[in-house]
């Protein structure tokens, strides 16, 4: 095999090496691309979670604060009827 058959060969196997590593590279990347989609889904998912809880959550507030409210007009109206009989 004369030098120029050989360079040619290195060259090739050169190549096929950066092929190798592209081909690596891009299964990686890939795999990385679905773990980082599957968090992202995660974290909507999540996101949406909170949001619902964060919404029943202010109702319920809503829901004792009107309680609050007409037990402390209640209390008002009482002690307004004692000031009136005494």
């Amino acid at each position: 095999m004369n030098e120029f058959q050989q360079q040619i060969l290195q060259k090739i196997e050169q190549i096929a090496l950066k092929l190798e590593n592209y081909k690596t590279n891009n299964l990686e990347l890939t795999k990385s691309k679905e773990e980082l989609e599957a968090k992202v889904n995660y974290l909507e998912r999540r996101e949406q979670e909170l949001k619902n809880q964060l919404e029943q959550m202010q109702m319920e507030l809503s829901e004792k604060s009107e309680l609050i409210d007409k037990a402390t007009n209640k209390i008002e109206d009482l002690l307004g009827s004692i000031d009136i009989d005494a």
